[in-house]
């Protein structure tokens, strides 16, 4: 039992090492454990399986602050493409809200584009709006916001993180 006991600790100290350490440096066999305590006793209970799990911090970006004004841009398709080739006419099945921050001079907003999917009951392929490109995919932030913060970084020589607090 001590035996088991002494080569699982061993396994977490290895383990501990390969995650926390440098990956340029050389482990020393003869270098003791900092994790190892001779001193203490450990029990065993043989009846219970002892589960570890480790969270990972999930990424993603966050959302942008409740008090902050919106616009909402509603992005619609014509009347005849809500036509199904059936016949019938297409339901709106669901909205799809992307979220872009925005600058108006000295007013900070952010604006919600608003996409409808379009459904029909016999079964076709869902249709949904088009989207306005981006000024720069995957972001969050439209062209007159970029524009604002390079002015006052190059022309007003205005630090990076006095503009954030500024926001």
């Amino acid at each position: 039992m001590t035996r088991t006991i002494n080569y699982l600790k061993e396994k977490i100290d290895y383990l501990i090492r390969q995650q926390f350490t440098s990956k340029s440096e050389k482990l020393n066999p003869n270098q003791p454990s900092l994790f190892e305590d001779t001193k203490e006793t450990i029990e065993v209970i043989e009846d219970e399986e002892i589960e570890i799990t480790f969270k990972r911090k999930k990424g993603g970006r966050t959302s942008p602050p409740k008090e902050l004004p919106r616009v909402r841009v509603e992005h619609d398709i014509g009347d005849e493409e809500k036509v199904c080739s059936c016949g019938d006419t297409m339901h709106r099945v669901k909205e799809i809200i992307s979220e872009q921050y925005d600058i108006v001079p000295a007013k900070f907003q952010v604006i919600e584009n608003v996409r409808f999917v379009y459904g029909c009951r016999c079964g076709e392929k869902p249709v949904t709006t088009a989207l306005a490109p981006f000024i720069l995919p995957k972001t969050q932030v439209t062209a007159s916001f970029l524009a604002t913060i390079a002015v006052q970084k190059f022309e007003d020589a205005l630090p990076l993180y006095e503009t954030s607090q500024n926001i």
